[in-house]
């Protein structure tokens, strides 16, 4: 680990291990503790990706959990504090191996897993693709390739904001093959994070997916983009933010949870030193929007919203009784498009310098394209970075 930090390489620990030695002692726990702590000290500066490969247990879970990326396979992979004997043994609990620490444990519920494949062989094409996306180190940009046109069409987007809409029928219109290396899919999945490629170039893309709570920003969501954000940070890359966002979600669940604080977490991990662009694809509303909207005034690169689309504090449903209480006017749909024409046009956000253009969906790769090209990011010295 000390060389590869030395070298700026990557580390990858492949692991499968029932934890420290109890034959050894004291000092099998002592000596395991200096690889996490080299963990600690190396996170963020050069990328650090655990491939667990089997059941892996104590210390060596601790550390696969301390490290950028965590891959596992559905056959084998599982991580845990101790095993399901301890815990009868101690507490009195049945348990599994895949109950305590399986691969629908850490990618849906806890969100430590990023990528999870069928089998090891698959396992480990995933690993060699990061390896391939991400630089050496934090000293490191990520690699240009060749630019590809994208190969699906552009998508009919949806008017009515009630109609869902797969945001990843947008990200495939504008990306390099229609491609992107999905991180955390089926974890806080309101908000699609990935890496993808546009015009040969590297972009982190963080979008919200109303196919899932109607794109709503729940707890799960927020700690997921802000890591994900955090990472596209220390390691030099673009980010890509295309929103469709209602809020973020409410409830009794979500408040007690401690949504207002992964929300914070969600806004601090926005303020990068990287490249930071924003495409208000369908609606914006509420503290989610102007968070997630990068504009001038945040050191935001890029800040546009596409032609019909809405920008306001909330949307006309919530804010009818409020607005229009006094109103004479009996007709919803005219209520309607006044609240549009007075709250909701992106050209009020456009005069009031929250957006800097609105623009055609047709328009968005080339616009995208332009942005990277006059913002050349400068790599700064190692930041010191810990994700927890």
């Amino acid at each position: 680990m000390d060389y590869a930090f030395e070298q700026s390489l990557p580390i990858v620990s492949l692991l499968c291990s029932p934890g420290v030695s109890v034959k050894e002692g004291i000092e099998s726990g002592l000596f395991y503790t200096n690889v996490i702590n080299k963990n600690i000290l190396y996170s963020g500066k050069v990328p650090q990706i655990a491939v667990v490969m089997g059941m892996t247990m104590g210390a060596p879970a601790y550390s696969a959990t301390l490290m950028d990326f965590v891959l596992f396979n559905k056959s084998r992979s599982t991580l845990m504090v101790t095993g399901p004997n301890v815990i009868k043994e101690v507490m009195g609990e049945n348990s599994s191996p895949k109950e305590l620490g399986g691969s629908n444990l850490h990618s849906e519920v806890t969100g430590i897993v990023d990528c999870v494949d069928k089998n090891i062989t698959e396992q480990l094409e995933t690993l060699k693709r990061l390896l391939e996306i991400l630089p050496q180190s934090s000293q490191h940009s990520p690699a240009n390739r060749l630019s590809f046109t994208p190969r699906d069409s552009l998508p009919i987007i949806p008017e009515n904001s009630k109609s869902p809409f797969n945001m990843m029928l947008a990200i495939k219109a504008i990306t390099d093959n229609s491609e992107i290396f999905e991180i955390k899919a089926s974890y806080g999945k309101s908000i699609i994070t990935g890496f993808s490629y546009i015009g040969g170039m590297l972009v982190g893309i963080m979008a919200n997916q109303s196919l899932e709570l109607s794109g709503a920003i729940d707890c799960d969501a927020s700690r997921k983009a802000s890591r994900f954000l955090r990472l596209c940070n220390s390691y030099n890359v673009p980010i890509l933010n295309l929103i469709d966002v209602p809020g973020f979600m409410p409830g009794k669940e979500q408040e007690s949870n401690g949504l207002l604080r992964y929300g914070a977490q969600l806004c601090m991990g926005l303020q990068t030193s990287m490249t930071r662009m924003s495409i208000v694809i369908r609606r914006a509303y509420g503290a989610a929007a102007y968070i997630l909207i990068q504009s001038k005034n945040k050191g935001g690169s890029l800040s546009v919203a596409l032609k019909n689309s809405k920008i306001a504090i909330m949307g006309y449903e919530a804010a009818e009784k409020m607005v229009y209480k006094d109103s004479n006017v009996q007709d919803q749909k005219e209520n309607e498009k006044n609240y549009y024409n007075e709250y909701e046009d992106p050209k009020l956000s456009l005069k009031a310098g929250l957006i800097d253009d609105i623009i055609d969906i047709a328009e968005a790769r080339e616009t995208i394209i332009k942005t990277l090209n006059k913002k050349k990011n400068i790599v700064s010295d190692f930041k010191e970075r810990i994700f927890p």
